[in-house]
């Protein structure tokens, strides 16, 4: 078991989701905890898209909660009462759907299997998403950003770092999860 999951995880439990929404593409963003405002400052962006200058040239403020979980690079499912409502390939519109009935129920298990590198998140009114490696390739599934400004990232690869949010992840260093977790 690793105590860093274990941790952070522990604090999720019985506390409601919310602000759940679909990003770009198939990532997936979920707020835990009390809100705060992020504010972005604008920047000048040497990006050659206009696009990317334009929003960079903007402040940007919206709310967090005090943890923020992102799934990112990873196949993923969203299931209600053991109902499938939506994968990461699935249309905008039912992906949208299925974001929607996550939002506001409460996380009541987490579950890391270490050998398929498999996560499952379920939540008290019988909703669950369950992420999975994409094949051939290290990407980071998910991350949760936690209150005191550290950010906990799982790897598929099997291994996951504990580091500073503020860091260069470059510079985290990853630890191999052997055995699963569950919390709780």
């Amino acid at each position: 078991m690793d105590d860093a999951i274990t941790t952070a995880f522990t604090s999720l439990i019985g506390l409601p989701c919310w602000g759940v929404q679909r990003g770009h593409g198939s990532m997936l963003t979920f707020e835990f905890g009390p809100p705060y405002l992020r504010i972005r400052e604008p920047y000048v962006s040497n990006s050659p898209a206009a696009w990317i200058r334009e929003r960079a040239a903007r402040r940007r403020i919206r709310p967090c909660g005090a943890w923020h979980l992102f799934i990112f690079c990873c196949h993923w499912r969203i299931a209600v009462s053991g109902e499938v409502l939506a994968e990461d390939e699935s249309p905008v519109d039912q992906i949208e759907a299925a974001v929607h009935a996550v939002d506001g129920q409460k996380l009541t298990m987490f579950a890391l299997d270490a050998v398929t590198c498999t996560t499952t998140f379920a939540f008290d009114l019988g909703a669950s998403l369950t992420t999975w490696p994409y094949a051939d390739e290290i990407d980071e599934p998910w991350s949760l950003y936690q209150p005191e400004g550290q950010v906990l990232a799982y790897r598929s690869d099997g291994c996951r770092s504990l580091g500073s949010a503020d860091e260069d992840p470059d510079r985290h260093v990853w630890i191999p999860v052997d055995q699963d977790v569950r919390v709780p």
